[in-house]
């Protein structure tokens, strides 16, 4: 079984090395590194070309996009170049732990029909020193909803919020035909979490493979916040941006119910509850945006258990009533 991993690079230059060094020193070795530069304008090429010249055990191979793509945009053209039977996604400012390829071959070995595993992470400061809470934690993938993950109903956990970081995703190559192109509207890490937990089994390996570094350049991270915070975030989150989100899973369910899919068909039961997720979010889309009381369509919807099934519970639930 051959693991490629997928790096994508910008202005990496203050972690790169650390990164690549943990590449490197993987007890199961990747079968290669293919790496796509969104036009860096520090070190990082010299960087990666340096690692190449070394050579690290593994084939490295290094393309620079003319013009700027974007995070999710660049991160599948790397999918779409990677030559082995796994695809781990990797980001350039984080440190993996030396086995966590040899878990990922792992997981593929125990059940040869696995479309996707994904892991918790330590979450570090700058220097990586950890800082005390991990990665799960901080997406709110803990007690029974973890359980859930690990248990078979992944797609369900994913469904109601997104638990799969990039930084710890490894998935069949199989699926590649499902996941691209990614739909602009999405983040990769969530549109390829999403579809592969619709169409086959997901891996939750509940320990932290990946020290995952928090800084001040990085596009999207999991520093923990206060409640204050949380309020003051969820106060921005009007109806555009609930029909934005809307879009999102509408965009999922004509990928997963279309010709897109080829082979790879989810169950109707599948289908059928991301119908029920689209309802539920035209509803929250339809009372954020209400200027009469929210009261009762908000009760209705807490009634019907989609608050628990689709979205935070009490949480999204106390959002809709009070919040404007």
């Amino acid at each position: 079984m051959t693991i490629s991993i997928a790096l994508c690079t910008y202005n990496g230059e203050p972690f790169l090395s650390d990164q690549l060094q943990s590449l490197a020193s993987q007890t199961r070795p990747a079968d290669e590194l293919v790496v796509f530069d969104d036009g860096s304008s520090d070190r990082t090429l010299a960087i990666l070309r340096d690692f190449a010249d070394a050579k690290p055990g593994f084939e490295v191979r290094i393309e620079q996009n003319p013009s700027r793509l974007g995070v999710s945009a660049n991160f599948a053209q790397a999918i779409a170049a990677c030559r082995g039977q796994i695809i781990a996604l990797c980001d350039q400012d984080d440190v993996w732990e030396p086995q966590k390829l040899q878990s990922i071959a792992a997981e593929f070995e125990r059940n040869p029909k696995l479309g996707l595993v994904f892991s918790d992470a330590k979450i570090c400061d700058e220097a990586c020193n950890p800082l005390g809470y991990r990665l799960w934690q901080s997406v709110g993938l803990t007690g029974a909803l973890r359980r859930r993950a690990e248990n078979g109903s992944a797609f369900e956990v994913i469904l109601r919020q997104n638990v799969v970081t990039g930084a710890t995703l490894a998935f069949a190559a199989e699926l590649r035909d499902l996941v691209l192109p990614v739909d602009p509207s999405w983040v990769h890490d969530g549109w390829i979490g999403l579809l592969v937990a619709a169409v086959a089994p997901v891996a939750a390996i509940n320990w932290p493979l990946v020290r995952y570094r928090q800084h001040a350049a990085q596009s999207i991270g999991a520093l923990r916040r206060t409640l204050y915070q949380q309020y003051l975030n969820a106060k921005k989150l009007d109806g555009a941006w609930y029909a934005q989100n809307t879009r999102q899973y509408e965009a999922a369910l004509s990928r997963l119910a279309g010709p897109c899919a080829g082979t790879h068909k989810p169950t109707a039961q599948t289908l059928d509850l991301l119908r029920e997720k689209i309802a539920h979010w035209q509803r929250r889309t339809a009372i954020r945006g209400r200027e009469i009381s929210r009261f009762f369509p908000t009760l209705g919807e807490f009634l019907s258990r989609r608050y628990s099934r689709f979205s935070l519970g009490w949480k999204s639930f106390a959002q809709d009533l009070f919040l404007s």
